[in-house]
């Protein structure tokens, strides 16, 4: 009997923040895409630019990479390295935006807060969903081209699996850093130099082979490490990523996304007070 209701309760925890999306689906869709057209709006380009910016941002490291640094590591052809690039840069640039914007959202949309018709708790999950617009499609150029180089797999149709995944971490986190960026300021601005940091700590431009033993554990310690190694290892290297990067990556996905609600449900009416 307690352990029935044990795993009732450890379920609750861990669907309740899926449950709240998708009973307020139709709104956060609809203020979400408002929120996409307002990014845009003025433009000449619009929306295209969700296209036009992932293929601009991927040329220009693409060029960097193998042109100026002149990287080339071992069982990689040049078009291969690229890809591998690629597939790196797509979730971090993702991530960095979702983090840097969601940080601030709470600050940004005070008069929100205490609205009943749009739970404060779907702000951030709606700024994860705006900054993560570009992901699908950044995606599907990676299957593309990956296509277009004969990586015809079967481990291409996991790939939706892990910007899910992506998708859940982010939201998790997003939920704890935009109560805590409320009282301390300075998190926002720190969020950028930690963005730095990760862009060099991943392993975008080269492999975990090429560190030093001793610096291994870094990458190891990084979250996005995680992603960023299924994306590479399902569109570039055809295979699975091993065993306990998997389970690393799914434990990491649903625990932060569960707690990071969690504590966001019962911390928010007292950090509101900061806003």
């Amino acid at each position: 009997m307690i352990s029935q209701s044990a795993d009732r309760g450890l379920t609750g925890f861990l669907v309740a923040p899926l449950v709240r999306c998708l009973r307020f689906r139709g709104i956060l869709a609809r203020t979400t895409l408002v929120e996409l057209r307002n990014t845009y709006a003025g433009s000449v380009l619009g929306l295209s630019w969700l296209v036009v910016g992932q293929v601009f941002m991927l040329g220009i490291y693409a060029l960097t990479y193998t042109v100026i640094f002149k990287v080339n590591p071992d069982k990689m052809t040049v078009a291969d390295y690229v890809l591998y690039v690629f597939c790196g840069l797509v979730p971090y640039m993702t991530f960095a935006a979702a983090i840097s914007a969601g940080a601030g959202v709470l600050t940004k949309d005070r008069q929100l807060l205490l609205n009943t018709v749009f739970p404060s708790e779907l702000l951030p999950v709606r700024a994860a969903l705006v900054a993560s617009a570009g992901l699908p499609i950044g995606v599907t150029i990676l299957i593309v081209i990956a296509l277009a180089l004969g990586k015809w797999n079967a481990t291409l149709l996991l790939v939706p699996f892990v910007m899910v995944l992506q998708f859940m971490f982010q939201c998790g986190l997003i939920w704890l850093l935009s109560l805590l960026t409320l009282v301390v300021r300075d998190v926002q601005f720190m969020i950028q130099y930690v963005m730095m940091m990760l862009l060099i700590a991943t392993p975008i431009g080269y492999t975990v082979d090429m560190m030093p033993k001793a610096l291994k554990v870094m990458a190891y310690a990084n979250p996005l490490f995680y992603f960023v190694t299924w994306y590479q290892d399902l569109i570039v290297m055809n295979k699975l990523p091993s065993l306990p990067i998997v389970a690393v990556t799914i434990v990491m996905s649903v625990t932060t996304f569960a707690v990071g609600f969690w504590i966001f449900e019962r911390a928010k009416t007292t950090f509101f007070d900061y806003a």
